[in-house]
């Protein structure tokens, strides 16, 4: 029988065990834990790798090469690519081989087509929701294995992969905490922010390009990033530079987070339910300037904090780069990104689109057409000429079964949310004639423009707008259901009201 007096048995962490608990927050230490492989049913084992994949933009897919390089040695084929997929690999004789693809993002026919040159691919990826469940499996089917784990590096996870039962060199869990922003180093905002100086300024994305071919063994990135892989004091002595770095430059961070302080509050079309504070800004630290966004929002929204996010669009001649952050406990930015064909983790996240498709993701300000008083204190109350988001429409009540209710907030003011009528807001337009069905009420034309105050059943009391400035209006019953009218979209709106003068007379419509 077990002694009950005994004293329990103490357990070291991950921390402790790898030798960097002065480095650390004790509070956050427990974020840092040991991947186990299990390689029973695997279909890939380490030594059969014989190509090894890293995107040139990451330091943490980098790393990952390095970490694979540290067992696999000479004779393996290592290419930097971006996320432009299988047409940007230069070396293009890979038919039959085993792919390693490590913290590289991308979808998953571009995977397909490895498959497809009778390739058996690794994929090891931090990056959150890259690929479906569906998609998993059906490479799987081809003899691939996909591990995506969004708590760890993807350097960490190659490490763990190639060399089972070692302790993962410090520079990974370094690479590891600037790469998911989780904050369990001290000092972990300026390691991130300094993050370049763990190799001494190397320009990793700027030296891959320059050679114009794949990276061989003894390539001089590759031996720069063995000598801290492999000496513990030597990691401490870059962390502690990187820490200098990013420390020195708090103050420019702080001016460009400043710059673009002035966001606009937006909601996604198909993730209406969380409020974007977005700016378009040209910046190196556009990450630093989201979460800050993310914070002023959630500063600005007591009560729905875990519904900020922080966003910032840079516009180039190729297209946009938006550039998603959340807080703990906030929107997962990472489904957004996925959406949009980007990819990324619970906090952070990327994608790129078109410069001309970049309004059409957002659902539009809508222009209140007249005064609203608030019901109740879950309702709004509205001015003529006010902008609102509207986050959900059509609903009804029990207590007016009539009428059409919106949810949305105050585009100035995003913390005033609530109910308010969906007619206080429309503009519809017929598309098609339907005469009069009786004595009171009116004909419609196909292109009749229609502002309604009420609604009862199928028909609706309001007016018809004239083409121009408008000096007074008639109000009329009209036969109104959805089958002979259709919202008007918000920026034509906005142009109808602008001719008919409404934004010098808000009273149009009263």
């Amino acid at each position: 029988m077990a002694n009950a007096s005994a004293p329990p048995r103490r357990v070291l962490d991950t921390v402790q065990r790898e030798n960097f608990a002065d480095l650390v927050e004790p509070s956050r230490r427990s974020l840092v834990k040991v991947l186990e492989f299990s390689f029973e049913g695997q279909s890939i084992s380490p030594k059969e790798v014989e190509v090894v994949l890293f995107d040139i933009y990451s330091l943490d897919s980098f790393a990952a090469a390095c970490a694979a390089r540290s067992f696999l040695g000479q004779g393996v084929h290592y290419e930097g690519v971006t996320r432009n997929g299988y047409k940007d690999i230069v070396d293009t004789n890979l038919e039959g081989k085993v792919v390693a693809m490590l913290g590289v993002c991308w979808k998953y026919m571009e995977m397909k087509e490895l498959i497809q040159a009778e390739n058996k691919i690794l994929v090891l990826d931090s990056q959150e929701d890259s690929l479906t469940e569906d998609d998993i499996n059906e490479l799987g089917q081809y003899g691939s294995w996909i591990m995506t784990q969004p708590h760890f590096g993807a350097g960490v996870m190659a490490w763990e992969f190639f060399n089972r039962g070692k302790k993962v060199p410090l520079i990974l869990r370094a690479i590891e905490d600037a790469h998911l922003g989780r904050r369990v180093f001290k000092d972990a905002d300026a390691l991130e922010d300094g993050i370049d100086a763990l190799l001494e300024d190397v320009d990793i994305t700027a030296q891959i390009r320059e050679l114009n071919r794949a990276v061989v063994f003894k390539d001089e990135l590759f031996l720069k990033f063995e000598e801290v892989l492999k000496s513990s004091q030597l990691a401490r002595e870059r962390v502690q530079a990187a820490i200098s770095k990013g420390s020195g430059r708090r103050a420019e961070i702080s001016k460009h987070q400043q710059a673009s302080s002035s966001g606009v509050v937006r909601v996604f079309r198909h993730f209406p339910a969380w409020k974007c504070n977005v700016v378009i800004a040209q910046s190196k630290f556009e990450g630093r300037i989201a979460e800050r966004l993310a914070q002023d929002l959630a500063q600005r929204c007591p009560g729905s904090e875990e519904r900020c996010l922080g966003i910032v669009m840079d516009l180039s001649q190729t297209g946009v780069r938006v550039t998603l952050r959340s807080l703990d406990g906030g929107p997962p930015v990472a489904q957004i990104a996925r959406h949009f064909g980007g990819c990324g983790s619970a906090m952070r996240a990327f994608f790129k689109k078109s410069s001309g498709s970049i309004e059409s993701m957002f659902e539009q300000p809508e222009v209140m057409l007249r005064d609203v008083k608030a019901l109740s204190c879950v309702c709004l109350s509205l001015s003529a000429g006010d902008l609102v988001t509207v986050m959900r429409r059509g609903e009804h009540h029990k207590e007016s079964p009539m009428d059409d209710w919106s949810w949305g907030f105050k585009v100035h003011e995003p913390h005033k949310e609530g109910w308010l009528p969906t007619l206080s807001y429309s503009v519809y337009v017929a598309i098609f004639d339907k005469p009069s069905p009786g004595q009171g009420v009116e004909e419609v034309k196909e292109g009749d423009l229609v502002v309604a105050k009420v609604q009862r059943g199928s028909y609706a009391y309001g007016s018809r707008l004239p083409r121009g400035p408008i000096e007074a209006l008639e109000k009329s019953w009209f036969p109104f259901d959805e089958d002979l009218f259709k919202r008007v979209h918000p920026s034509s709106v906005a142009a109808i009201l602008e001719e008919a003068g409404f934004f010098t007379r808000k009273d149009i419509f009263a």
